[in-house]
């Protein structure tokens, strides 16, 4: 990797970082809603990917992505379709768009470049390991267990006890939560090792 992928690995891992830290400390901040938010996914996979790419472990940062990857994508489209049209399609970031802390708001935008910061990143430091999705179920078995215990119904925090999104499939909440995770899981690592390990070789 030449100097200038080495600079940009860094100024992106700072950024997520920096993100997954402000959000921490403004979560620590504001005592009304307790600590409980700081079990969002959102928050952890920023760190966990800021690590990663300061570590150059694309498995780590892999790992992350094809948690929030779906996730991600349904977030931007239904924020679009509301600053465009200004109504709700998913009800999923009608949250942002709410009278609410500007801080707030301003981290929540890390969801614009998550993304594609991420899987450049993945891109630059090159993907070998197949295996990460692994480490993502393991992930999210922990977090759904850690959040349900330590968070309330009326936070629904990681959407552990209902679909943030105004959708539901019918099936028991819980199998719900992890076959859909389950398949995002799977789904985004088959198409990251279609589109990234052949192209990092």
């Amino acid at each position: 990797m030449n100097r200038r992928g080495e600079i940009n690995l860094k100024v992106i891992g700072i950024i997520f970082l920096v993100f997954g830290i402000s959000a921490i400390i403004n979560t620590i901040l504001k005592t009304e809603t307790g600590l409980a938010p700081i079990l969002w996914m959102s928050y952890i996979s920023l760190i966990l990917i800021g690590i990663g790419v300061l570590r150059k472990n694309s498995s780590l940062v892999a790992s992350q992505v094809v948690i929030i990857g779906i996730p991600y994508i349904l977030w931007n489209i239904d924020f679009f379709h509301y600053l465009f049209n200004k109504e709700s399609l998913l009800g999923i970031t009608d949250y942002f768009f709410e009278p609410g802390p500007l801080i707030g708001k301003i981290i929540s935008l890390q969801h614009l470049f998550n993304l594609p910061l991420s899987i450049f990143s993945i891109y630059l430091i090159k993907l070998e390991n197949k295996s990460y999705w692994k480490l993502s179920l393991f992930q999210i078995t922990i977090i759904f267990f850690i959040t349900r215990l330590a968070t309330t119904y009326e936070q629904n925090v990681n959407c552990v006890y209902q679909n943030c999104a105004n959708f539901d499939f019918g099936i028991w909440y819980p199998l719900q939560w992890f076959l859909s995770y389950i398949m995002m899981i799977l789904i985004t690592s088959f198409l990251l090792n279609k589109s990234l390990i052949k192209k990092t070789h």
